[in-house]
């Protein structure tokens, strides 16, 4: 029994670390807006929220532009009106704007983001309230509390299972 526990433990532990590691991805990185450290405001305007949904951990993006939005939060399509009295329709993601802001004007900034896909130096336009600010080293903090536990349930649990096992490529001199 006790060597079923073991096993138990040491194969729930790699799944587990996997999930740690995608819950530093999908939730920690957005929800302390690492992705707007740094970037700069490329204008200023006011939004008025049509409607909202709440999605993740990957949601497809309805804008026109279309692709994936990463993280939970809400979305939503919003009339945006600009400094210079341009208006349009865009998709505000992160739960910049929640259901609590439908059919109120709320001050907004756009922001120029790294996209950084690919190691290229690429950039979105995205639209965020205008009192936000990044929380970069909350970020950081909240980076190191999911994913180094993560690294650790998996290194622990390959160990255990392949000392248990024995490694597959095992040398006849």
């Amino acid at each position: 029994m006790k060597v079923f526990v073991r096993l138990a433990r040491d194969v729930v532990l790699i799944p587990l670390g996997l999930l740690l590691f995608a819950a530093s991805i999908l939730v920690v990185i957005p929800f302390f807006g690492l992705g707007a450290v740094g970037s700069e405001v490329t204008d200023r305007g006011t939004a008025v929220a049509q409607r909202c949904r709440f999605a993740g951990p990957i949601a497809d993006s309805q804008s026109p532009d279309g692709g994936s939005v990463v993280g939970f939060g809400h979305i939503c399509r919003a009339r945006v009106t600009w400094q210079d009295g341009t208006t349009e329709m865009r998709e505000v993601t992160g739960s910049q704007l929640t259901p609590d802001d439908i059919g109120r004007e709320v001050a907004v900034v756009e922001r120029a983001v790294d996209t950084g896909n690919g190691g290229s130096t690429s950039t979105e336009q995205e639209v965020y309230r205008q009192d936000y600010r990044p929380k970069p080293v909350l970020g950081v903090i909240g980076i190191l509390a999911t994913g180094l536990p993560a690294v650790g349930c998996v290194l622990f649990g390959w160990a255990n299972l392949r000392a248990r096992f024995g490694s597959s490529t095992t040398a006849d001199a």
